[in-house]
């Protein structure tokens, strides 16, 4: 498989930053070479999600793991480049969704994607949505949560899995529970189910519909719900857990089984 690429030299018009429009999206594609990526031809981006993941399938921004999971964006949901985390308040969270296969030590996290097998883990394991790589390329991967509380380390160095204090942190500096949600969803085209009611993205945060995965292994609602672990246990079978819906403002909290896999999105320490 070849190596995804990206150039950006000989593009003046694009600074690192921010594409607000479909011109300067037009201006990217003008000056990118992608490698690798036979379905995606330049100067042929249209605003659908079956595009966006191509793209993002076939892209590697040299300084940044991947496009920063927002990607191909409104006036208002602009595109960051070379940027892996954004600024908000006091927190610098990841831009993105975490996508390692292996923990901090270097050791491999196993991708399980049999759903019976699943269903009898009690170590740490991730998969990508319907165990389809093609998710992967927006979402990133989905954990459990024995991968999140593993003594290796999930996150990488420098970074950790936010607790359920930090999560109210960026509620409360967002305005709080009842319209932080709306600030922290993506507005691009096509990804949430309508009406993706309040959403303006106006954090950065970049929330996207990842969906999750049951723990028996069944999985639900990709375009519907964004859902995140904290580092947060409730009781001995269940751990917190934020997420985002598609028909509500509303940043939810609530907690599961610690079988489920859910995204991970990481503060820096």
């Amino acid at each position: 498989m070849k190596t995804p690429l990206v150039i950006l030299t000989g593009c003046d018009s694009i600074k690192q930053g921010f594409l607000k429009n479909r011109s300067d999206s037009l201006r990217l594609l003008s000056c990118i070479i992608i490698s690798g990526c036979d379905s995606l031809r330049l100067g042929v981006l249209k605003p659908n999600k079956q595009d966006t993941l191509r793209l993002l399938s076939c892209i590697k921004i040299s300084g940044c793991d991947s496009l920063d999971y927002g990607l191909i964006k409104t006036k208002q949901d602009s595109l960051r480049l070379n940027c892996n985390f954004v600024t908000i308040g006091k927190q610098k969270w990841m831009a993105k969704n975490l996508e390692v296969a292996t923990y901090r030590n270097g050791d491999i996290i196993p991708q399980v994607t049999d759903p019976i097998a699943w269903a009898a883990l009690t170590t740490g394991a991730w998969c990508y949505y319907n165990n389809d790589p093609f998710y992967g390329a927006m979402y990133g991967k989905l954990y459990n949560w024995y991968a999140v509380i593993d003594a290796r380390g999930l996150a990488p160095k420098g970074w950790h899995i936010p607790i359920d204090e930090e999560w109210a942190t960026i509620s409360t500096f967002l305005g709080g529970d009842d319209i932080a949600g709306g600030k922290m969803k993506t507005t691009v085209i096509n990804l949430w189910a309508a009406p993706n009611n309040s959403a303006t993205n106006e954090s950065g945060f970049t929330g996207f519909p990842g969906g999750y995965r049951y723990s028996d292994g069944t999985f639900f609602n990709v375009g519907g719900y964004g859902v995140w672990w904290s580092a947060t246990q409730g009781n001995a079978a269940n751990a917190g857990f934020r997420y985002l819906y598609f028909n509500a403002g509303y940043l939810g909290k609530n907690s599961s089984s610690e079988k489920n896999a859910f995204s991970v999105r990481c503060l820096r320490d």
